[in-house]
């Protein structure tokens, strides 16, 4: 699991939105995108909620978040949130 951008260590500022991205490794060694098809969770819904692959920074942290498709889950993906500048 990481950002939608590859990114496997995002940050994030606080209010702002992050596209996340699972991918499948098949028994053949063939992976395939599976964003659409998995539910992510946070574990730490104070600091950032997940709706669909989509993340929402709520307050500076940091969250762990995994996917879990076809009975699997991943290992959390860390994302810090920072606070706004001031």
């Amino acid at each position: 699991m990481t950002s939608a951008d590859g990114n496997t260590k995002p940050s994030v500022t606080q209010g702002a939105k992050l596209a996340l991205k699972a991918v499948a490794t098949h028994v053949d060694k063939t992976t395939a995108n599976v964003a659409g098809q998995a539910t992510f969770q946070s574990k730490d819904a104070g600091v950032a909620t997940v709706d669909g692959g989509t993340l929402t920074a709520v307050k500076a942290g940091s969250a762990r978040i995994n996917a879990t498709y076809d009975g699997v889950t991943s290992p959390d993906l860390t994302v810090t949130v920072t606070a706004h500048a001031a």
